[in-house]
C-alpha cells in the first residue's frame, strides 16, 4: 500500500472514530437530560408526599374539631336554657332538649320522642300552632306566641320560632321537619302587663288630675295636655296640639326651661320649679307655679318635656290680700307721723302766703324777698308731694315692674316717716349712709316699708320692759347704715338697736307668717314675713342675729352695675334752664307758634298752665272737659295737649281715646292726682299717654317734657 492509501485510510479512521465520539457525547446528554429529569421527578414526588402528608394531618385535626363541635353542639342542645325540639312532618317530636322538657315537666326526652307536639300545647293554643307548622313545613319561617301545657297541669307562655330543615342524603330529599324553639316568655307577659296597669294608672292621673299637666317635644311643643290644663286655658286638645310652649307664656316671659330643653343640656330625670304667667284664650291671664321635668322617650333616642302646672292665681291674690292688709294696717300705725310730715309743709306754705300777703298790704312787692318766699314754698310742696307718694305706693298693690332705684333715697324716705315716733319716744335714731348713688333693683316703696317696719320693731325692743331692764339706763338707741360689700356686687343694710336678744329658738319662727313676740292686739305678726318676700323678690336676704349688745338685721341686696355717662347740666336739671330753655319749639307743619291745648276742669289750674305757657310763646287755648277739648282738637288741631284724667262729662280717658283713633299724631302730657288702685293701671296709662306727671306738677317740669316731646320725631308721639 503506498503511502497516499496509508494517509486516507488514517483520516478515514479519524473522521469514524469522531462519527462515534459525537454518538457517544450525544447519548452521554440525553442520559444527562433523563438524570435530570428523573431527579426532578424525585424532587416533585418528595413534595407532593411532604403535601399528603400535611394533608392528612388537617384531615385529621378537622376530624377532631367536627368532633369536638358535634359534642359540643349536642351539650349546646341538650344544655340551652331556652327549649329546642325537632318536629316531623308528622307532628311529632323527634327530639327535645333538657329544657323542653322541663317546660313540657317530662323527665326524660325519650318521654316526648314520637308523641304529638299537640299533647304539650294549651287546647287555646292548638289552633295557633297548627297554622304555625302548617307555615313552616310549607317552607317558611315563623314565629308565634303559644302557651305550653305540662303533664302536671302548669301553663306557660312562650314565643315559639320555627324554620324548615330536612336532611339531604345522596341528593335525595327526605320528609320535611322543623326546628323549633321554645323561650318562656312568662315573666316578660308579667311585666307588660303590669307596665300596662301602670300605663292605665299614669294615664288616669294625668286625663283626671287637679292640675294642668302637658308633655312637650324636644323642639317646645305640645304634644298632650290633659282637661285642667284645657280647663285653665280656655283652649281645646286640638286647639293646643302643637303649640309653641312659649306661645302660651306672657310675651316678656323667657321660657328658659324650654330652651334648656331644646339645647338637650338637662339630662332625663332633671327638675325645676319656676313660676310662669300663661296666656288663654281672651284676654285670659293665669299665675301658676310649674314643676318642669325632663323624661326619656319611649324610643331612649331623645327626651321630651313634662310640664305640670299649678294655678296660683287664687293664691297669689290671697297673699296680696294679706300684704295689702298689711300695709294699710302699717299705714293707719303710722297716721300720727303722716300727719306731722303733712302738717308741717302746709304750715309753713300758709304761714309763707299769709306774710307775703300782709307785706304787700303794708310795704309793698319786695321781689327778692318774694322770691324766697316762693322758693321756700315750693320745697314745701315737694315735700308733701313725697310724702303723698310714699302713701298712694304704701296704699297701692304691688302689681307693677321693677326697676333700678336709689337705695340710699329709700333710707331716708324711711327715716323721715318714722322720725317723729321717735323723737316723740326719746329714741335716738343715728343714720350712717355710705352708698352714695348706689342702686337696686326693685320697687324703691317695697324696700321702704321693709325699713319701717324694721325700725319700728327696732323702737318696740328699746321701749319695752325687757329693753329698759337691759338698757340699765342708757339712752334707747336704733342705728341704720348702709355699705357696698367688698365683692362689689352686693350692699348691705343693718339694722341695730341696743334693746333684748332674741332666744334662739325665736329667730327660727320670726319671719313666719302672723308670728308676732308683741303682747295684745300690738302687732300683726306680718311685718317680717312680707318684708321677707320683699326682699327675696329683690333677689336679697334678710337675716336677724344677736349682736353683741342689741339685736341687728342684716338686708343684703344686689347691686346695679351703674354705668356712668358725661350729662349736659342744662339737659339733666330743668330747673336750672336759662332763657332759651324757655323759647317755645316751631312746629314745621304751620310754620307759628306751636298750639298746646289744656284740658282741666280745676279752671284756676288750668289758667295758671296756660298764662305760663304762654308767656314763654306757645298759643294755648284751654278746655274744661274732654268733650270741650275734642270739639276744640277737630276745629283748630293741637300738637300737644295737656289734660286731666277725673272731669266731667268726659274725662281724660275718653278723650285720650278718640284721640288716639284719629289719623293725626298728638304729644299727650297727662297731670293727675289720682292714686291708681295698682301699679298695673299706672303703667298702662303710661303706655297710653306720652308722659304721665302727678299732681303737684312743676311748671318747668311741663316745658321740659313739651320741648323734649314736640322735638321728637313723629312717629315716636304714637302710642
Amino acid at each position: 500500500m503506498s503511502g497516499t492509501e496509508t494517509e486516507q485510510q488514517l483520516r478515514a479512521d479519524v473522521d469514524a472514530l469522531r462519527t462515534a465520539l459525537a454518538a457517544r457525547e450525544a447519548e452521554l446528554a440525553t442520559f444527562r437530560d433523563q438524570r435530570h429529569a428523573l431527579e426532578t421527578t424525585l424532587e416533585d414526588l418528595a413534595t407532593h408526599q411532604e403535601e399528603l402528608r400535611a394533608q392528612n394531618e388537617e384531615l385529621r385535626h378537622a376530624r377532631q374539631i367536627n368532633e369536638s363541635l358535634v359534642t359540643r353542639y349536642a351539650a349546646l342542645f341538650d344544655g340551652a336554657p331556652i327549649g329546642y325540639c325537632t318536629i316531623a312532618d308528622r307532628r311529632a317530636i323527634t327530639s327535645a332538649n333538657r329544657r323542653a322538657c322541663e317546660l313540657f315537666q317530662v323527665t326524660h326526652s325519650a318521654d316526648v320522642e314520637h308523641k304529638p307536639i299537640h299533647l304539650f300545647i294549651h287546647p287555646e293554643s292548638h289552633a295557633t300552632l297548627s297554622r304555625h307548622l302548617d307555615k313552616v313545613l310549607a317552607g317558611q319561617a315563623a314565629t308565634d306566641e303559644i302557651r305550653v301545657l305540662g303533664r302536671d297541669g302548669r301553663e306557660v307562655d312562650c314565643l315559639v320560632q320555627s324554620r324548615p330543615t330536612s336532611d339531604q342524603d345522596d341528593g335525595v330529599d327526605d320528609a320535611p321537619t322543623c326546628l323549633t324553639t321554645f323561650i318562656d316568655i312568662s315573666q316578660r307577659k308579667q311585666t307588660e302587663r303590669a307596665l300596662a296597669d301602670s300605663e292605665l294608672k299614669f294615664r288616669n292621673i294625668f286625663t283626671l288630675a287637679p292640675f294642668g299637666m302637658m308633655t312637650l317635644s324636644r323642639d317646645g311643643r305640645v304634644m298632650e295636655t290633659n282637661a285642667a290644663t284645657q280647663r285653665m286655658l280656655g283652649l281645646s286638645a286640638h286647639e293646643l296640639r302643637g303649640m309653641a310652649y312659649r306661645d302660651l307664656l306672657a310675651p316678656e316671659t323667657t321660657p328658659t326651661e324650654a330652651h334648656r330643653l331644646a339645647e338637650g343640656l338637662p339630662r332625663p330625670g332633671w327638675v325645676d320649679v319656676v313660676e310662669r304667667e300663661f296666656r288663654g284664650r281672651g284676654d285670659r291671664h293665669l299665675l301658676t307655679r310649674v314643676t318642669f321635668a325632663v323624661m326619656p322617650t319611649d324610643d331612649g333616642q331623645t327626651v321630651q318635656g313634662l310640664a305640670i302646672i299649678e294655678d296660683m292665681t287664687e293664691r297669689r291674690e290671697m297673699e296680696t290680700r294679706f300684704r295689702h292688709t298689711a300695709k294699710l294696717t302699717l299705714l293707719g300705725e303710722m297716721s300720727a307721723s303722716l300727719a306731722h310730715e303733712i302738717s308741717q309743709p302746709l304750715n309753713i306754705i300758709r304761714l309763707k302766703a299769709e306774710g307775703a300777703l300782709e307785706r304787700l298790704k303794708r310795704q309793698g312787692f319786695d321781689p327778692e324777698r318774694a322770691e324766697r318766699g316762693f322758693a321756700a314754698i315750693e320745697e314745701q310742696v315737694v315735700r308733701l308731694f313725697e310724702v303723698i307718694s310714699y302713701m298712694q305706693g304704701l296704699s297701692r298693690r304691688d302689681t307693677g315692674a321693677i326697676q333700678p332705684f336709689s337705695v340710699a333715697r329709700a333710707m331716708r324716705a324711711s327715716r323721715a316717716m318714722v322720725a317723729k315716733q321717735f323723737r316723740d319716744d326719746n329714741v335716738i335714731l343715728e343714720m350712717d349712709d355710705q352708698l352714695g348713688e348706689t342702686q337696686a333693683l326693685g320697687r324703691q316703696h317695697q324696700l321702704e316699708q321693709v325699713l319701717v317696719n324694721i325700725l319700728r320693731n327696732a323702737r318696740d325692743a328699746v321701749l319695752s320692759p325687757e329693753g329698759c331692764r337691759v338698757r340699765q339706763g342708757e339712752l334707747p338707741r336704733v342705728r341704720l347704715s348702709a355699705c357696698v360689700e367688698t365683692d362689689g356686687d352686693h350692699l348691705r343694710i343693718v339694722v341695730e338697736n341696743n334693746g333684748p336678744h332674741i332666744q334662739e329658738d325665736l329667730k327660727a319662727r320670726i319671719f313666719d307668717p302672723f308670728f308676732t313676740t308683741k303682747s295684745g292686739d300690738h302687732g300683726t305678726g306680718l311685718g317680717l314675713s312680707i318684708s321677707l318676700g320683699f326682699v327675696t323678690e329683690m333677689g336679697g336676704t334678710i337675716e336677724v342675729r344677736n349682736a353683741e349688745i342689741g339685736v341687728a338685721f342684716d338686708v343684703r341686696l344686689p347691686r346695679v352695675a351703674q354705668e356712668r355717662t358725661p350729662v349736659d347740666d342744662d339737659a339733666a336739671c330743668p330747673d336750672a334752664g336759662t332763657h332759651q330753655d324757655l323759647l317755645p319749639i316751631a312746629c314745621g307743619d304751620s310754620g307759628g307758634r306751636p298750639h298746646i291745648l289744656v284740658v282741666d276742669d280745676e279752671e284756676e289750674a288750668a289758667r295758671e298752665i296756660a298764662g305760663f305757657l304762654d308767656a314763654v310763646g306757645y298759643r294755648v287755648t284751654v278746655a274744661v272737659n274732654g268733650q270741650q277739648a275734642l270739639e276744640i282738637h277737630l276745629d283748630d288741631p293741637a300738637h300737644a295737649i295737656i289734660t286731666d284724667l277725673r272731669m266731667p262729662e268726659r274725662d281724660g280717658h275718653w278723650l285720650i281715646d278718640r284721640l288716639r283713633a284719629g289719623r293725626r299724631r298728638v304729644f299727650i302730657l297727662v297731670i293727675t292726682g289720682q292714686a291708681a288702685r295698682t301699679a298695673r293701671e299706672l303703667d298702662a296709662l303710661r303706655q297710653r299717654a306720652d308722659v304721665l306727671l302727678r299732681k303737684p306738677a312743676s311748671l318747668r317740669d311741663i316745658l321740659h317734657h313739651l320741648r323734649a316731646g314736640l322735638q321728637a320725631p313723629a312717629d315716636r308721639l304714637a302710642v
